[in-house]
């Protein structure tokens, strides 16, 4: 019998409803054993930061658009037209290599497949170029402020430009990845908002430009939950949050992801919901 997972095709939302339902989806894992995909977007334009990020040395004094801290490290994303995923597991239920690494390259590939269903040639950093990639890229483990415009080991090229950004986080044996899939990015409005990011276009890159063509939000994600589906070998039944997790997440939005203390000190006030007690 093909190990089961719960698959959550959510809709738009605001940055702090986002990344409270990720987080929410987190800490329920424990009691419900709920290996989960979700898929979701974005209401309008926002700004993640790395949980190690500071405000002050990543956006812009003029930046008016809203950021919220995220409880994965790396760097800033400007979030808008694109997929967004998150995956929550243990290493049990997709056979994870123990060592970060490795875990983080075999839960990327299910991105491969992705992109070559839709004809694209994807490939990991690392495989390109050993130590450095580009004058354009620079090195290999270098962080800027942009995600999309450095490169990890294990992020994705296409064409020897980057698209999108992932980011792995792990709490007590629990895997929790999110990534970005942009259909397309805004570089003017990127340069006005976050510090550092010139000539982002000649390292970036997004569907629409490789496509030529706009591919629906909706058909992205059917098609993305069929990729990690065929590449995991596993079923994605689909589902919802459960109550507890709706009442958790409300919560650590309003209480965490919407509260200054979180977002520019990355200090998260304690908060208890029937038996979660909450500490970042």
């Amino acid at each position: 019998m093909k190990r089961s997972w719960r698959l959550i095709l959510d809709g738009k939302h605001d940055g702090y409803y986002n990344m409270a339902v990720d987080e929410a989806i987190l800490l329920n894992y424990s009691k419900e054993r709920k290996p989960t995909l979700r898929i979701y977007g974005w209401k309008y334009p926002f700004i993640t930061l790395g949980y190690n990020q500071i405000p002050e040395h990543v956006l812009k004094a003029a930046s008016k658009i809203p950021f919220v801290r995220r409880i994965t490290g790396g760097a800033a994303i400007l979030h808008h037209e694109e997929l967004t995923y998150s995956l929550i597991c243990a290493v049990s239920d997709i056979n994870l290599p123990q060592k970060v690494k490795e875990s983080f390259k075999h839960l990327s590939s299910f991105l491969v497949e992705f992109y070559s269903q839709l004809g694209l040639e994807a490939g990991f950093a690392q495989d390109f170029l050993s130590g450095t990639l580009s004058e354009n890229m620079g090195r290999l483990g270098e962080y800027g402020n942009f995600c999309f415009s450095s490169c990890e080991h294990y992020d994705l090229l296409i064409e020897g430009k980057k698209i999108g950004g992932n980011a792995q986080k792990r709490r007590k044996g629990i895997i929790f990845q999110q990534g970005s899939i942009p259909q397309a990015v805004d570089v003017d409005l990127v340069g006005r908002n976050i510090r550092d990011v010139e000539k982002i276009n000649t390292k970036i890159t997004y569907l629409n430009e490789l496509l030529k063509i706009s591919i629906s939000f909706a058909e992205l994600q059917v098609l993305l939950s069929k990729s990690f589906q065929q590449t995991f070998d596993l079923e994605l039944q689909k589902g919802k949050l459960t109550d507890q997790e709706e009442s958790l997440a409300k919560i650590l939005a309003n209480n965490k992801y919407e509260d200054e203390h979180w977002n520019i000190k990355r200090q998260a006030r304690n908060i208890d919901s029937n038996c979660f007690s909450v500490r970042s």
